[in-house]
């Protein structure tokens, strides 16, 4: 079928004309997006709340408006419910390794070391070359030598075997400056 040259014309100029009005809003929703972040990390956590979730009622399908909601959440010390929303997340977006590594935190800051050696591992399933999740499984690995060493250092019977893991905790403590790192959330979430 051939087009009239006029008509080619105006399907180009409504197809850039829906082109540049996605991008425009797109663009407004970043910077919506930013402004939540810039509440959030002024310690104005309420509001940031109240607006993420005013954003996520005009684009309810959108992950990352609702994994900074599960962030904010996490700062107001919500973790079930921060837990709750990142579950539903990994539920509806299991490709996306932020959720994974967000409950991880969560999991790892409430001594859950194996649930969140889990979640670690399914981040880097979903992307292999998450850097945050990589560095998060070595913390966590971190926190498990320790928790063996410490559980290794008090147990009855060898007395080699104690002198050797309360040697090995010192130098794991030296080497880390004596305190645990502790894993750290991702704040965004790659393009869907």
């Amino acid at each position: 079928m051939t087009l009239i040259p006029g008509l080619r014309r105006f399907r180009r100029a409504c197809a850039l004309t829906a082109l540049l009005l996605g991008c425009a809003c797109s663009l407004a929703h970043a910077d919506a997006l930013d402004q939540v972040r810039q509440l959030q990390a002024a310690g104005h956590l309420e509001q940031a709340l109240q607006a993420v979730r005013g954003l996520i009622r005009e684009r309810p399908a959108d992950p990352q408006y609702q994994l900074t909601e599960a962030l904010i959440l996490q700062q107001q010390h919500h973790d079930g419910q921060a837990i709750d929303l990142l579950r539903s997340l990994i539920r509806r977006y299991p490709e996306l390794p932020e959720p994974y590594n967000n409950l991880a935190v969560l999991y790892a800051a409430r001594g859950e070391t194996a649930r969140a050696l889990e979640s670690l591992q399914m981040a880097l399933r979903a992307n292999p070359d998450y850097a945050t999740a990589r560095a998060n499984l070595g913390d966590v690995y971190v926190q498990l030598a320790e928790q063996s060493y410490r559980q290794a250092a008090s147990s009855a019977g060898d007395a080699a075997a104690r002198a050797h893991a309360r040697a090995s905790l010192r130098r794991l403590q030296a080497d880390l400056g004596a305190a645990s790192p502790a894993p750290v959330p991702s704040t965004g979430t790659a393009a869907h």
